[in-house]
C-alpha cells in the first residue's frame, strides 16, 4: 500500500511539473532564423534559436491573427554585439499578434510591433510572459490600438553603439494596458535619456501594478514612467525606484493613485493625484 501511495505521489509531481512548463504543440514550428510568417495561425519554438546578423529581423510577421509561443525557449541575438540593428520579432501594421512565454535577448529591438501615425491600423496585440534582456535600445515596443503588455520582465536594456537612448517598454496608441511588468536597469548613454516605461499617443490607457527600478543615464534624464501626448491615462499601484523622475505626465493628462517611489529625485510631475501616493 505504501508503494502505491509513493507511485501516486510521484505521478502527481510529474504531472504538476509538466503543467508548469506546458508547451504549445499544435503549432507550426520555427526551427531556424531568419523566419518569415506569411499566414495566420499558431507558431512556436521547439528549441533555442540564435542569430549573429546585425540587420533585419529574427522573425518577421507579415500576417494578421498570429500567435508565437516561445515555449520557454530563447530567441537570441547576442552574437551580433552592441552594433546590432536587428529586431528579435517584428511586424508592421498588423492586427492581433500575440507573443508569449520565452526569452528574447541581445537585439537592438527585442519585440517591435510597429504602426504608422496616427497609430490606428495595428490593434489587439498581446505580449505576455516574455523575458526581454540585454537588448540594446528597447526591450518591448508595441504600437496601435487596444494593445496589452502584461507580466513581462525587461532587464538590462541599453548599450547600443548606434543609439544612446534606452527604453524598457514602449507603448504607442490608445486604449493600452501595461500591467504587472517588471522593468529593471534601463541605461542610456552620454546625453540621451532613459525610460523604464514610455507611453505616447496613448489616450485612456492603463498603467498598473508595474515595478520599475534603476532607470539610469550618464548626463541625460531618466524617467521610470513617462507619458507624453496622451489624455486620460490612469496610473496606479506602481513601484518606482532609482530614477530622476518617477512618474512624468509630459504634455499629458491623467490621474494617479497609490504609487510608491524610493530614491527618486522628482517622484511625480504633472497629472492629477487622487490619493495615497507615497514618496
Amino acid at each position: 500500500m505504501r508503494n502505491r501511495y509513493r507511485l501516486l505521489s510521484l505521478s502527481l509531481l510529474l504531472l504538476a511539473g509538466l503543467s508548469a512548463r506546458a508547451e504549445t504543440i499544435d503549432c507550426t514550428a520555427i526551427t531556424s532564423l531568419p523566419y518569415v510568417i506569411t499566414s495566420q495561425g499558431v507558431y512556436c519554438l521547439t528549441g533555442n534559436l540564435s542569430t549573429s546578423s546585425t540587420s533585419g529581423d529574427g522573425i518577421t510577421i507579415n500576417a494578421n491573427n498570429v500567435t508565437i509561443d516561445l515555449n520557454g525557449y530563447k530567441l537570441g541575438g547576442l552574437g551580433a554585439g552592441d552594433a546590432t540593428g536587428a529586431a528579435g520579432i517584428s511586424a508592421y501594421q498588423r492586427k492581433n499578434i500575440t507573443i508569449k512565454n520565452g526569452i528574447i535577448r541581445g537585439f537592438y529591438l527585442g519585440i517591435w510591433l510597429l504602426d504608422a501615425f496616427p497609430f490606428t491600423t495595428s490593434s489587439g496585440h498581446v505580449v505576455k510572459g516574455v523575458l526581454a534582456d540585454q537588448n540594446t535600445r528597447a526591450g518591448i515596443s508595441v504600437y496601435g490600438l487596444g494593445n496589452t503588455v502584461s507580466s513581462n520582465t525587461v532587464v538590462d536594456t541599453g548599450g547600443s553603439t548606434q543609439n544612446d537612448l534606452a527604453l524598457g517598454i514602449v507603448v504607442i496608441g490608445s486604449g493600452a494596458k501595461v500591467v504587472n511588468n517588471t522593468v529593471s536597469t534601463t541605461t542610456a548613454q552620454n546625453t540621451d535619456n532613459a525610460y523604464g516605461i514610455y507611453l505616447s499617443t496613448a489616450d485612456y490607457s492603463l498603467v498598473q501594478n508595474n515595478t520599475v527600478t534603476d532607470t539610469l543615464r550618464d548626463t541625460g534624464n531618466s524617467n521610470a514612467i513617462f507619458i507624453t501626448v496622451s489624455n486620460g491615462v490612469l496610473v496606479r499601484n506602481n513601484n518606482l525606484a532609482n530614477a530622476d523622475v518617477g512618474l512624468n505626465f509630459s504634455g499629458s493628462s491623467g490621474k494617479y493613485f497609490n504609487n510608491l517611489t524610493f530614491d527618486v529625485t522628482a517622484p511625480f510631475t504633472g497629472g492629477t493625484p487622487v490619493g495615497n501616493n507615497n514618496n
